[in-house]
């Protein structure tokens, strides 16, 4: 019987902690009807006679209202819309409802006159033509490869970055910084070819017309802007700016950017990157005008030569000349290789081995020292050339060296090679078997340093190597 009661009340302890356990049971609310949303909208015709300004306001608590009222969109409780253009405008109203999406019926605005007063500044005359024309611009990356001003298509800024010509550099915030990358050695953010045109129009209206050549999902398409020249924003409905499709879906809205820059010549707008796809960033794209691009002709400008200390010689003198008419270069234990821009500005901050250690990706370390200082090129003042690398291998050949103030070394005979320790990194030459001169130091009045610098075939950029007086 004792064994009986146990079981019963088992049972019901069981039964009582399943229907404590049971869930709640919930419920959407219930869909909202239209006719219980309240707005207003209305022309402030003592503003404008034409009834050019249009006050948008939501008056139903716990709903968000947005108003797609052609030029533009906003989900602001009370927005001023201000048309430059007569016409009849309709405006779409989105209700976002605790039951859900609701679509109001659009409510349709008649504007009598025109007031270009809304259109007449400076941004809007370079962004447009002014009134009554219109400007087409490209992205600024042609079938070629080939940028003509910027030198990429495509930029990358902070969150907090905007117009660059305001703030401090741009900054207006915490989060400023920029990345200003080549396309030539990156090209991975966009695909050479035809991105086709965009065309801002203030002929009768603020229109918008585009052709994404490289996007058919796109395809062309006729739609309105609006600029906000004070905040230096632009937004767009029924249009998209033309961009590369490598951040198709990375791009929080593609009809809402800021003007990171505007002239007759060139456009900048930057849109946010969403915070899933690496962070939150602003990407800028680059146009310039057709008609810019349409005269632009390309310039054969030659590298810059960075100034360097020949001690009051020649580069043979530097190379060479001394009382036994030969000087012997060891490479660097401590930095042996970097890379510079064309002005010889270093690239990374490395000014020791343990700063290579840190970077990791380099491959370069403490260990490898004692090797690399094997490695030794002896230059000769009858043009004679000679190496031995850390393993021992002896090449030799001859060199010459320019004039012209370019500091260039071409060998023939021989190409300069040597292992960098354990790293990847390898001393070599260009295609032409060439050197430059990129930079100098002196310890007291002897140049003891010199780093010859490997022009990059595609990057304006060259890799160094730092060499150290040996005797």
């Amino acid at each position: 019987m004792k064994n009986i009661k146990i079981i019963i009340t088992t049972f019901l302890t069981l039964l009582l902690l399943l229907s404590s356990c049971s869930p709640d049971t919930y419920s959407l609310d219930a869909v909202t009807d239209k006719s219980d949303i309240d707005y207003e909208i209305t022309q402030d015709f003592e503003v404008d006679p034409g009834g050019n300004t249009v006050i948008l306001k939501n008056k139903t608590p716990g709903v968000v209202l947005t108003w797609d009222y052609g030029t533009g969109k906003s989900n602001k409780a009370t927005e001023t819309v201000k048309y430059a253009f007569k016409g009849n405008y309709t405006i779409k109203i989105t209700a976002v409802t605790g039951g859900g999406i609701v679509e109001l019926d659009p409510y349709t605005v008649t504007v009598t006159q025109d007031n270009l007063t809304y259109v007449n500044d400076p941004l809007w005359n370079l962004l447009t033509g002014g009134v009554g024309k219109s400007k087409t611009w490209l992205l600024d990356l042609n079938a070629d490869g080939v940028s003509k001003y910027f030198i990429g298509p495509m930029y990358f800024y902070g969150a907090d970055n905007a117009w660059l010509e305001g703030g401090d550099n741009g900054c207006y915030g915490t989060d400023c910084w920029n990345w200003l990358p080549e396309w030539k050695g990156n090209q991975w953010i966009a695909a050479k070819g035809d991105y086709g045109s965009m065309t801002f129009s203030l002929e009768g209206g603020p229109f918008l017309k585009t052709d994404h050549k490289m996007s058919p999902a796109y395809g062309q398409e006729s739609g309105t802007f609006f600029l906000d020249a004070a905040a230096k924003t632009l937004t767009t409905s029924n249009a998209t700016i033309i961009h590369p499709n490598e951040n198709e879906n990375c791009v929080v809205d593609w009809k809402s950017m800021k003007i990171m820059s505007l002239t007759e010549n060139t456009l900048q707008v930057g849109v946010m990157r969403k915070n899933s796809c690496e962070s939150t960033a602003t990407l800028v794209f680059n146009f310039i005008s057709k008609d810019y691009s349409d005269n632009w002709v390309p310039k054969d400008v030659p590298d810059p030569n960075p100034a360097i200390d020949l001690n009051g010689g020649s580069v043979d003198d530097l190379l060479s000349t001394t009382s036994t008419t030969t000087k012997t270069w060891h490479l660097s234990k401590d930095t042996p290789f970097n890379w510079t821009d064309l002005n010889g500005e270093m690239l990374n901050n490395w000014n020791s081995v343990a700063d290579y250690e840190a970077a990791g990706w380099p491959g370069y370390v403490s260990g490898d020292q004692a090797t690399v200082v094997k490695n030794k090129i002896s230059f000769s003042d009858d043009g004679k050339v000679t190496t031995i690398d850390s393993n021992g291998a002896t090449k030799s050949g001859t060199y010459s060296t320019t004039t012209d103030g370019t500091n260039i070394i071409t060998f023939s005979g021989i190409t300069p090679s040597f292992p960098i320790g354990s790293s990847w990194a390898t001393v070599s030459t260009t295609a032409k078997n060439q050197w430059k001169i990129v930079k100098t130091a002196k310890t007291g009045n002897v140049v003891t340093d010199i780093w010859f610098g490997k022009r990059d075939e595609v990057k304006s950029e060259y890799m160094i190597f730092h060499f150290v007086l040996s005797n």
